[in-house]
C-alpha cells in the first residue's frame, strides 16, 4: 500500500522493478505499474486527501505475472476503449494502449463503491531470480 501523493507513483514503479529484476520485464512491469498508479490518483479517491493505493505483484513459477493495481473507486469504472487507427490520439489515452500492447490481458474488477483492481497479466520467461533489493525506497 502506498499514500495516494504523486511521488508514491515512483516508489511503486521501483519496487515492482525490483521484484521483476533479472527477468527481462523489469521496465515493462514498472511502466505498467506507473500508468496504473497515475491513473488511480488522477481519476479515483485514491488520489484525495488521505487516499492511497494498492500494489499485487505474484511472479509464479509458471505461466504470466500477475500485476494489479488497487484504487478506492468514486468515479466510475475504468474502460480500456481502443482508439481506432484513423483516429486522432486522445489526451491522456495514450497510456493505457501502451499496457494493453504490453500485457497478455488488461482486465479490472470491483465497483465506484468498493474500488477496483486494475491487472495485467505479463509473459516473462526467465524463472527463479533471485529478488535484489525488493524494498527499492
Amino acid at each position: 500500500m502506498f499514500p495516494g501523493d504523486t511521488d508514491q507513483v515512483r516508489l511503486a514503479r521501483r519496487m515492482v522493478e525490483a521484484l521483476f529484476a533479472g527477468t527481462g520485464r523489469e521496465n515493462d512491469a514498472g511502466l505498467i505499474v506507473s500508468e496504473l498508479a497515475t491513473n488511480t490518483l488522477l481519476h479515483t479517491r485514491s488520489g484525495h486527501a488521505g487516499g492511497w493505493f494498492g500494489v499485487e505483484v505474484r511472479l509464479p513459477d509458471y505461466g504470466p505475472a500477475y500485476l494489479g493495481v488497487y484504487d478506492l473507486g468514486g468515479s466510475g469504472i475504468p474502460r480500456f476503449k481502443r482508439q481506432q487507427a484513423e483516429q486522432e490520439p486522445s489526451v491522456g489515452g495514450l497510456g493505457l494502449a501502451i499496457v494493453r500492447e504490453l500485457a497478455l490481458t488488461l482486465s479490472q474488477i470491483g465497483s465506484p463503491q468498493t474500488g477496483h483492481t486494475v491487472w495485467v497479466f505479463l509473459e516473462v520467461k526467465v524463472r527463479g531470480v533471485a529478488c535484489a533489493g525488493a524494498a527499492a525506497g
